[in-house]
């Protein structure tokens, strides 16, 4: 098939951001971090918008000229200069292919610009500049590689002489996936048997970069077609290839290729005896975890994904690299199970995906592979909550219980979310056993996390104790109190920046822990805290990693996200032993309390959701203090309401309008002195309908269970009930005949005295 005709428009390049482009407006200092908000163009047209100056002399000079200033004045550390010549210049380029021009049309300037290059990103000042002109060059030569006519003509000179040979295979297997369909095409289809044995080759040396199309292209082919696939994803050896090649095996009815399969199959070894539908999920596993040998275009907007269509050939998707992984692992899992309809590991594999599909999707971004309802598409699918609500606890428990491992915060929410609305229907007396994830989220280092599965088991009413079970009544009234509270601590050398970055995180609404020198010595303080939402680290770079690594064992910081502020060049040195962990992030050190809170958020944001709102903080409260109404209403014995009682009397005190109401209902339910004695101390600070509200709150808990108070508050009692106005003294009155009290209490109300 040309590849003009293929429907995705194989030469697709990112465009520059701001973000590659100025060091005020990025606080990440790795140039892979500047490059990941990249957005899909087929130029970088808009690069020289990005960086703003006045008019100079430069903006009439050569774009040769400024590429030769920029590596002479990056040499000989004229920054300024350096930096105005980089500048200039990304105004003045308007295409990659001419930044690539540029470096390559020039005898020595490949070198020079390398050279000027590794310089330039050892300073701060010129990082920024450095990584948007390579980011260029790179546009540039993508843009060559992935060209349609560009590969086709590569193809042909396969069979030219060595050095063509060369050159065009370097380039195909450059353009890496893009270049498959075409190599491919020609393997089967050519008349040329040299040229036909040559994109064979080319095939094989490009190894994993061509499995994933080559896989796609079995089922489309025919029986000779299929052979020869088999045969080279064998000599490739790549296990991504196994399920494909053990499903042709299964299904397909022609010996010979059944047999190349099978042989292709013990070529690449490991799991060449397992079902295809097992390979097939256990494919998707690596999908969403997420695994680099499955990303074949690092650092770009998008991924490829691949398809068979009869009649045509294989087809390639782009899809956002965000949400590249799961979607994968959805399609691998869709796999699996129609092979195997019962796979219970399956169905919760694809749960999962669908789940941080909806989490990592970019806003406004529709997925082609997984269209929504509002696109309007035949092909739409409803909203992943359906699909889980309608799987049952099961699969759903084995969701929450891989985010708890994976400590993907805003994956176990979605999944406890899930299980909560299951449980009208299916109820989860049989998922609150004793280590079950459900369970083992009342102890996730997220609070939110906390909250909500204490509401879940609440709701399910169990009638068994298990290992667990004593904790969820005092979670729920926590989370009455702190559904809102969001606390930090600080780790860091220097006090004065211990002080300067407890500012900036107090003034972003972080209560912050005691600030520390190390771990170590903010460990006490730490567990003084009901949780730790934010680490905030700036040490040097391996006193970094190793607070980071050690953080990361520790069961309350797990899933803590850590900010770690160093040094450009030494965030640079440790940037590959955190990449594969979200939840952390390095920044450059020195950051203002601007810069500090919006990185915070960001962070925070993308590890476990927005923040809690204070109209969302009031509905959680109030949703906390119904299932423990509800609780205390039930009488469980597995879930002591009394275990309540010091946490609310606390949240008394500070509660308002609902919720301090609703807080009062649940103390008036709990039989014990301590919760009488607090309702009644809150009416006789409170006044007006506040104190009316407490006096009756007190009168149904003296009718459920009888007279708790000490003396002066009878007699604060008696006096309101005599002087108070008529609303206060009704309430008061009321009160006392719910109080018992003997007619010595009551006489003189009676004769006025």
């Amino acid at each position: 098939m040309p590849m003009e005709s293929r429907p995705l428009a194989l030469c697709m390049l990112p465009r520059l951001t701001p973000a590659m482009l100025i060091l005020a407006a990025g606080l990440v200092v790795t140039p892979a971090a500047l490059a990941q908000g990249a957005e899909s163009d087929t130029s970088s047209s808009a690069a020289g918008e990005k960086i703003e100056s006045s008019s100079s002399p430069l903006d009439s000079a050569t774009p040769e000229t400024l590429l030769e200033d920029f590596a002479f004045y990056v040499n000989i550390a004229n920054t300024e200069l350096a930096k105005a010549n980089a500048e200039a210049l990304i105004k003045k380029i308007a295409d990659a292919r001419k930044m690539l021009a540029l470096v390559e049309d020039s005898a020595n300037m490949q070198s020079r610009f390398d050279e000027a290059y590794r310089r330039a990103m050892l300073n701060p000042d010129l990082e920024p500049y450095a990584a948007a002109l390579w980011q260029l060059y790179e546009e540039g030569r993508r843009a060559r590689a992935r060209d349609p006519q560009e590969i086709e003509k590569n193809i042909g000179m396969l069979t030219g002489n060595s050095r063509s040979r060369l050159l065009a295979s370097s380039r195909l297997k450059e353009a890496k996936e893009y270049a498959v369909p075409s190599l491919l095409q020609t393997m089967i289809d050519s008349k040329d048997a040299a040229l036909r044995a040559e994109s064979q080759i080319v095939l094989r040396e490009m190894g994993r970069d061509a499995v994933l199309p080559l896989c796609a292209a079995l089922n489309g082919a025919g029986p000779a077609g299929q052979e020869m696939i088999a045969r080279v994803l064998g000599n490739i050896q790549y296990p991504a290839a196994l399920p494909f090649l053990a499903e042709l095996k299964e299904q397909s009815s022609a010996g010979p290729v059944k047999d190349a399969a099978e042989a292709a199959m013990a070529r690449i070894g490991g799991d060449e005896g397992k079902p295809a539908a097992v390979l097939f999920r256990e494919l998707g596993e690596r999908f969403f975890a997420a695994s680099a040998s499955l990303t074949t275009f690092k650092g770009e907007p998008h991924q490829l994904a691949w398809s068979s269509i009869p009649g045509v050939g294989i087809n390639p998707t782009a899809v956002r690299s965000e949400v590249y992984g799961p979607t994968m692992a959805m399609v691998m899992a869709e796999r699996s199970l129609r092979l195997d309809p019962a796979s219970r590991e399956s169905l919760s594999l694809w749960l999962a995906g669908n789940f941080s599909r909806q989490i990592a999707t970019p806003e406004g971004y529709l997925n082609p592979l997984y269209p929504t309802e509002s696109d309007g598409s035949s092909a739409a699918r409803r909203d992943p909550m359906y699909y889980a609500v309608a799987a049952g606890s099961g699969p759903v428990q084995d969701v929450l219980g891989r985010a708890i491992e994976m400590s993907d915060t805003r994956l176990a929410r979605k999944a406890i979310e899930a299980l909560e609305r299951n449980i009208a229907a299916t109820g989860l007396e049989g998922s609150v056993a004793g280590g079950s994830p459900l369970v083992r989220a009342l102890s996730y280092p997220d609070r939110r996390v906390q909250f909500e599965a204490a509401m879940a088991i609440a709701k399910a009413n169990p009638s068994s104790a298990f290992d667990g079970s004593e904790r969820v009544v005092p979670v729920l009234a926590s989370a009455v109190r702190d559904a809102d509270a969001r606390f930090a601590a600080v780790v860091a050398r220097e006090p004065e920046r211990q002080q300067a970055i407890r500012e900036a995180l107090e003034g972003d609404g972080y209560t912050v822990i005691r600030p520390a020198f190390d771990l170590s010595q903010a460990a006490e303080s730490m567990n003084e805290a009901p949780g730790v939402d934010l680490l905030v680290v700036e040490l040097p770079a391996e006193s970094a990693a190793e607070t980071i690594e050690r953080a990361r064992e520790n069961p309350r910081l797990k899933a803590t996200p850590i900010l770690a502020m160093m040094a450009l060049s030494e965030s640079n040195r440790i940037a590959s032993r955190f990449e594969r962990d979200a939840l952390t992030r390095l920044a450059r050190d020195g950051m203002d309390a601007a810069q500090v809170g919006e990185a915070s958020r960001q962070l925070t944001e993308r590890a476990s959701g927005p923040r809690v709102t204070s109209e969302e903080a009031t509905k959680f409260s109030l949703a906390a203090l119904e299932r423990l109404e509800n609780v205390a209403v039930a009488a469980n014995p597995v879930l002591p309401i009394a275990d309540a009682t010091t946490p609310l009397i606390a949240s008394l005190k500070t509660a308002t309008g609902d919720v301090r109401a609703q807080v009062a209902n649940v103390l008036s339910r709990i039989g014990r002195s301590e919760a009488q004695v607090a309702l009644m101390d809150a009416a006789l600070d409170a006044s007006g309908a506040d104190r009316v509200a407490m006096l009756d709150a007190v009168a149904r808990s003296a009718k459920r269970s009888g007279n708790m108070l000490e003396e002066r508050q009878v007699s604060r009692l008696v006096e309101i009930a005599g002087s108070g106005d008529d609303a206060e003294a009704t309430a008061a009155a009321a009160l006392m005949g719910a109080l018992n009290l003997p007619n010595a209490r009551l006489v003189p109300l009676i004769l006025g005295n």
